[in-house]
């Protein structure tokens, strides 16, 4: 069986348990990121793949022709953290060429959004989720180990200012923390944003969150 049959017969199985048609694609762009919350890897970060180990974006793209050719409508675009690799925009643009796919959305820590905003939009993405755990910048460096929680605000601002819509953000709740989650809901109120609650995964150690 060769790349393309390979490819194809992957897509050909997109259905849950119940027979339902899955036509939601998440793709993967890297498996680097330019935070280390601690819900989501070690201090140390981890090993990441090389360069040659994961698709590239002429392979992603060709394998988007074949999910969108048998019934995928809509994709989203993650990592990692998916602005840090080269191309996202250029990418996007491919990807919005092809007939049928019908919305782009992109999930993002938002810090390096603010440089990336207009180009996306102006590329066809249509809509963006951003993770954001803390609306106090010393809580927020603490979860993300040495994120600038300004920086991630500006992503959200410059999301806002081009047009985006949705734009939905993504707590996760972490008991042990001071995380404002009534200010949350509160810019839901003040900003045409959608606030989603996420409880993590019960595969945290404590130790790592206190």
């Amino acid at each position: 069986m060769n790349e393309i049959s390979k490819m194809r017969s992957a897509v050909m199985m997109a259905a849950d348990r119940f027979g339902r048609h899955v036509d939601y694609l998440r793709i993967s762009l890297t498996d680097r990121c330019n935070l280390r919350c601690i819900y989501c890897m070690p201090a140390e970060g981890v090993v990441c793949k090389a360069h040659d180990e994961i698709l590239s974006f002429e392979e992603i793209e060709r394998f988007a022709v074949i999910a969108v050719q048998e019934g995928i409508s809509k994709i989203r675009l993650t990592g990692g953290e998916p602005l840090v690799r080269k191309g996202v925009v250029k990418l996007v643009s491919r990807l919005r060429r092809i007939p049928g796919l019908e919305a782009i959305a992109l999930t993002t820590n938002g810090t390096l959004l603010a440089q990336y905003a207009r180009d996306l939009k102006t590329a066809g993405l249509t809509r963006v989720n951003i993770s954001l755990d803390s609306l106090d910048p010393a809580v927020y460096a603490r979860i993300t180990r040495g994120g600038r929680l300004q920086d991630a605000l500006a992503g959200i601002k410059a999301a806002l200012k081009v047009g985006f819509d949705p734009i939905k953000l993504n707590v996760v709740v972490v008991r042990s923390l001071e995380q404002d989650l009534l200010g949350f809901a509160k810019l839901s109120i003040d900003y045409p944003l959608h606030v989603r609650f996420i409880e993590p995964d019960l595969i945290i150690r404590v130790q790592e969150i206190r």
